[in-house]
């Protein structure tokens, strides 16, 4: 009931007082100024229930090739969330088939808890359809985000080292189907890290906690495990930009767009009202609104 209700609060807000990129145009418009400044992003759809799948798949498709028209493939990958594709593999492999084409990573969002399973056994049959998770090259083809806030990723991450799969390591916003599957997410991120270190080609350290992640990229950075850290665009970053130029690791930006956004905002300022007076609560919210609106209208 709470839900639905902030839902419908935020639909109507985001018509009087819209959050950006609320639309592929925008986000692939940020992404390309990023590009510009040597910045890496991926990018991805922020969808709803009722969302159309082919719209989706077809905006995905739009994004890749554009994105490889004007950079290097390293420079952009997509992010995809298996639910508002219904877990569908043809679905899927229509929007991988276009990326990898395009020498781009197609990368699976996290989401529930009971979407974990369906999650990794989509990916389990992509590689089987369209081949192994990394080129001889040693380019990444697949990535997987991996909560560790939840006990099962212990065998998550092991399954993804084992197969080359990219990972994505966060916190996780979503919590686990029973308490008893749930551990603390910043023991757990470092407990993945010390399992994943030296195990996977690249991980992303996916988290604006700025102690959890100096900690983690200090692990890796003892392995020969490429190292990115990847940033929410609308977050405070400059914290996490110092890091990156003092660790002298590279940073990539996630890109989301929807015009739900605001409901993703009203969602963090619920989970986060507790930090409210601490500092940079503040700048996270101005900051979010006022970065976007100039680098869209800049365009």
């Amino acid at each position: 009931m709470k839900k639905n209700l902030l839902k419908r609060i935020a639909y109507k807000a985001g018509a009087l007082y819209s959050i950006s990129p609320k639309d592929l145009l925008e986000a692939v418009k940020v992404c390309h100024v990023l590009g510009h400044h040597g910045t890496a992003s991926t990018l991805g759809n922020f969808s709803k229930a009722g969302d159309d799948p082919i719209q989706i798949i077809d905006e995905h498709r739009l994004a890749s090739d554009f994105m490889a028209c004007h950079f290097p493939s390293d420079i952009f990958y997509l992010s995809i969330k298996p639910p508002a594709l219904g877990f569908n593999a043809d679905h899927v492999k229509t929007v991988a088939v276009t990326a990898l084409k395009n020498g781009q990573g197609v990368h699976f969002d996290s989401h529930d808890h009971i979407d974990a399973e369906p999650t990794l056994q989509l990916l389990k049959e992509m590689i089987n359809k369209t081949g192994l998770p990394n080129e001889t090259n040693g380019r990444w083809r697949y990535g997987l985000s991996i909560p560790s806030r939840w006990r099962r990723s212990l065998s998550d991450a092991q399954w993804a080292a084992k197969n080359g799969v990219r990972i994505r390591l966060i916190k996780g916003e979503f919590k686990a189907s029973n308490p008893s599957e749930e551990m603390d997410p910043g023991k757990g991120f470092m407990q993945l890290a010390q399992q994943l270190a030296g195990q996977v080609p690249e991980v992303a350290i996916a988290t604006h906690d700025h102690k959890l992640a100096k900690a983690a990229t200090t692990l890796f950075k003892k392995t020969d495990t490429a190292i990115q850290l990847e940033l929410l665009f609308g977050m405070p970053t400059s914290k996490m930009i110092a890091l990156s130029k003092d660790m002298m690791v590279s940073t990539r930006i996630y890109v989301p767009y929807s015009d739900i956004l605001l409901l993703y905002g009203a969602q963090q300022l619920l989970t986060n009202i507790h930090k409210i007076f601490r500092p940079g609560f503040v700048e996270l919210f101005l900051n979010y609104k006022s970065k976007i609106s100039r680098i869209v209208s800049a365009m």
